[in-house]
């Protein structure tokens, strides 16, 4: 299935950006990011009107919200700062030869690549465009919109209000959209004297060293329900979606661990938090920039117990509470900010001393991707896109929701050996299917 590109163009916000806001600076947090393009990729099915007008729709839309987003629109000065210059977001595009039925059979890293622009997962170099999407036309009548932008820019809860904005003002060009807060450089400062460790300066103590793969886990929203009923059961209060579809993945890696070193395997585990309600008062949820925070457990070999894992998962979230934020704030944000980086990396360090794996997890849940609807229904799927060369080597859990909502498709990076024995677990096989056509999610043959 090849893809062809068509045209490439700059799409210009739709009313010039203040001469005030010319420079736009990343804050301290997003300093700590990443400065990499970060692939977004959305399937949308076919619709009734023709092709040259639903493009002639995307790209009004979305010069109304480079507008509002008015970064979006500008080049990369250097990892710190943007020019807003106003001469757009590029915009290619693409036909793709072929039926998205076909294309979503079994889809794999390098078939994602296909309609993805060069740009996804590469450093993003001083002077490039901010933002670059990719409109594929399936021969169907199917979409894909690949959304490509630095990750030093914003995180996944502002990419999703951008997603938003640009499909409710495809369905209606007055509709009211959700108006971006970019106050996040006034209250993490900026520091460019000395910036803090990054986190991928840990990834040379904690990388593996075998073949990596990765494999989805889909578990349906009736299944996760068992499994909280199972959890409650087990003394865990209000379990979540999140909690108890990491818990028994947890619990399966462990398993797995077991049986490959013939020794209960400990396991340090990172979690992604999102800060926005953690503020006093809270963040305004349309906040653009990187508002995360890192959490971390240990989690003992022979502890399977899901209920101990909440309890754990829960006391290092509950840190992260509006006087940790106010501390971040201002001009004592690097020192506080440092400190972390410095114990986090100790404790991760000290961990893999005593033999421990290191697990990375993150959740897009509820976040709302599957909001977008450009005014031809909503996405038929979102898939997380990893490092398209070659999974990472590391051990990596992503959790985001199926199209139904109450779902969750967990993809997960682990070293090939230590995957063949997770794949095959007869517990997580009771609860989850093991990387299903995306057409079999929802049922979605009906839709193409």
């Amino acid at each position: 299935m090849e893809v062809e590109i068509i045209s490439r163009e700059f799409i210009k916000p739709s009313s010039p950006t203040p001469s005030h806001l010319r420079t736009y600076k990343i804050s301290l947090l997003d300093q700590f990011a990443p400065h990499l393009y970060f692939a977004h990729l959305v399937f949308y099915p076919a619709n009734e009107i023709s092709v040259s007008e639903t493009s002639e729709v995307l790209k009004q839309s979305l010069s109304k919200t480079l507008a509002l987003y008015y970064p979006l629109a500008g080049k990369a000065n250097d990892s710190l700062s943007i020019d807003c210059d106003d001469k757009g977001a590029c915009y290619i595009n693409a036909r793709v030869n072929g039926k998205l039925r076909d294309y979503l059979k079994q889809p794999t890293l390098p078939t994602l690549a296909k309609v993805l622009p060069q740009e996804a997962c590469k450093e993003v170099p001083p002077g490039a465009r901010v933002a670059v999407i990719q409109e594929n036309l399936f021969s169907c009548g199917c979409i894909a919109i690949a959304f490509v932008f630095p990750h030093s820019f914003m995180d996944g809860a502002a990419l999703s209000g951008v997603m938003r904005t640009w499909a409710s003002f495809a369905r209606d060009p007055n509709d009211g959209a959700l108006f971006p807060d970019f106050t996040a450089s006034s209250i993490f400062r900026q520091n460019t004297t000395s910036v803090p460790q990054n986190s991928t300066s840990l990834t040379p103590a904690i990388v593996g060293k075998g073949e990596f793969v990765v494999k989805r886990f889909v578990f349906d929203g009736s299944v996760i329900n068992s499994l909280k009923d199972k959890a409650i059961g087990s003394g865990v209060q209000n379990p979540t979606r999140v909690e108890v579809v990491s818990g028994l993945l947890l619990k399966c890696l462990k398993s797995a661990l077991m049986v490959k070193s013939g020794n209960p395997k400990s396991i340090y585990v990172t979690n992604t938090v999102n800060m926005r309600g953690k503020a006093v008062p809270p963040f305004s949820k349309s906040s653009v920039g990187n508002f995360l925070w890192l959490t971390s457990i240990l989690s003992q070999g022979e502890d399977t117990e899901l209920c101990t894992f909440v309890r754990q998962m829960r006391e290092a979230i509950s840190a992260i509470n509006g006087d940790l934020v106010k501390r971040l704030e201002g001009d004592g944000g690097l020192k506080i900010l440092s400190e972390f980086m410095k114990e986090f990396g100790e404790s991760c360090s000290n961990a893999l001393s005593k033999g421990a794996e290191v697990l990375g997890t993150n959740s897009w849940c509820n976040a709302g991707f599957y909001e977008a609807d450009f005014g031809w229904g909503k996405p038929l799927w979102i898939p997380i896109i990893i490092d398209l060369a070659k999974p990472p080597p590391l051990f990596f859990m992503y959790l985001t929701d199926t199209r139904h909502g109450n779902g969750i498709e967990a993809w997960v990076v682990l070293e090939e050996e230590v995957m063949t024995l997770v794949e095959h677990h007869k517990e997580l096989l009771s609860f989850a299917s093991v990387d299903p056509s995306p057409l079999e999610i929802g049922l979605l043959k009906s839709n193409l």
